[in-house]
């Protein structure tokens, strides 16, 4: 048997914009779906995405995660594109920080410039939810924690947010994108460690790197590892958590009567969020899915956020629900690949809502403004108030 067709591009500006409904027809045509317009098989539903992220060994990362060649080819010494012992080995070494027992020393100074931000805000007549609200965290403690230059700490987000876009097809956004994305790349391999700050995770990293642990090349696609998930992901999720905290009827005043619910908000927020739409991995032999098979040499989508919203595991999947705590979403990952630094944005995230819950009564926001990149998902803008 052969998996159905779809004549979607998963990458059009259509497909962007209009995500939950392409996600949700590709989804009604079966757990795996043929994409020719990007000579791609789609994963489209929630028990076949975590079955293949956990057949890592099938599926691999180590021929890159990207819709196009030349970014495949280029980015081999990363540690989302390795696979079973080599990325073992990288992930030991980029994970020091982000365990949560590290996190534990910084987590009073997370939540004290929460309520330092909120603070600042509940005093302003409005401001954007993205650049004001969900940025700040992630551009102040990270950036610093990190351990960057002036140059890296100001141009990280747009570096970022370049790097996913060259993920997608050689399309005229992935084009646009490469040029910027090397920036990236280039400042990475050019830091020393009297460049960057004493004690950071950039420094840890490149003093790893001169004791042979890692190759210097190695080092820096670490430090990138550190940067660019660790920016747009959670600036995107906690941005969509702010809108449907206001936009949801009783939502809000629901956490306030029970704080308990602080953890499960930020699984619902990040599974309706979903802020990376996919990545592709490289089918190293034939992988069946029920009564088909994906030929070996064929390249896979695997949609985290059409699992995430797929209506056959979550009742309701549209709606954001404050108790439904949503453990199991995959908008972090899952398997050997899941998120490093899942811990660090929870921290953040749940940082937000205690201060907003301390500090304002109601949250109001206008229309959002969505982003276009091959592969995050969110918001441009935020027009929003506390009160």
């Amino acid at each position: 048997m052969t998996f159905p067709p779809s004549d979607i591009d998963l990458y059009s500006d259509d497909t962007l914009v209009n995500t939950a409904a392409r996600y949700q027809a590709l989804r009604a045509l079966g757990p795996v779906v043929h994409v020719p317009a990007n000579d791609l098989y789609a994963i489209t539903q929630f028990r076949p995405v975590k079955a293949a992220l956990r057949a890592d060994d099938v599926l691999i990362s180590g021929k890159g995660v990207a819709a196009n060649e030349p970014m495949n080819s280029a980015a081999n010494e990363a540690t989302i594109t390795s696979d079973g012992a080599l990325h073992n080995h990288r992930r030991s070494i980029l994970m020091r920080p982000l365990m949560p027992k590290a996190l534990k020393d910084i987590q009073d100074r997370v939540e004290d410039t929460a309520d330092r931000l909120v603070h600042d805000l509940v005093s302003r007549d409005g401001f954007c939810g993205v650049k004001d609200f969900a940025s700040h965290l992630p551009l102040s403690i990270v950036a610093e924690l990190v351990g960057l230059e002036e140059e890296g700490r100001g141009n990280m987000l747009s570096w970022a947010a370049a790097t996913f876009d060259a993920l997608g097809p050689m399309n005229e956004r992935t084009s646009s994108a490469m040029q910027h994305a090397l920036g990236l790349l280039q400042y990475a391999f050019q830091l020393r460690p009297q460049t960057v700050r004493e004690g950071g995770w950039a420094r840890a990293i490149l003093d790893t790197s001169a004791e042979g642990t890692i190759s210097p090349s190695e080092a820096a696609m670490m430090i990138i590892d550190y940067v660019a998930p660790s920016l747009d992901t959670t600036i995107l999720a906690s941005a969509h958590m702010l809108w449907r905290l206001a936009i949801t009827p009783g939502a809000f005043e629901a956490l306030k009567d029970d704080t308990t619910l602080i953890p499960s908000v930020v699984n619902e927020s990040v599974r309706l969020a979903s802020p990376i739409r996919s990545f592709t991995r490289f089918v190293q032999e034939d992988y069946r899915v029920e009564e088909a098979t994906i030929p070996a040499g064929a390249r896979v989508a695997i949609l985290y956020a059409s699992a995430n919203w797929d209506e056959g595991h979550y009742e309701n999947a549209d709606d954001f629900v404050v108790g439904r705590n949503a453990r199991d979403h995959v908008g972090w990952g899952h398997g050997p690949h899941v998120c490093a630094g899942q811990h660090l944005a929870r921290l953040e995230m749940e940082a937000l809502l205690k201060a907003l819950l301390a500090q304002v009564t109601t949250i109001s926001v206008e229309e959002p403004q969505p982003i276009l990149n091959n592969v995050l998902q969110g918001f441009a803008a935020l027009p929003a108030r506390f009160h």
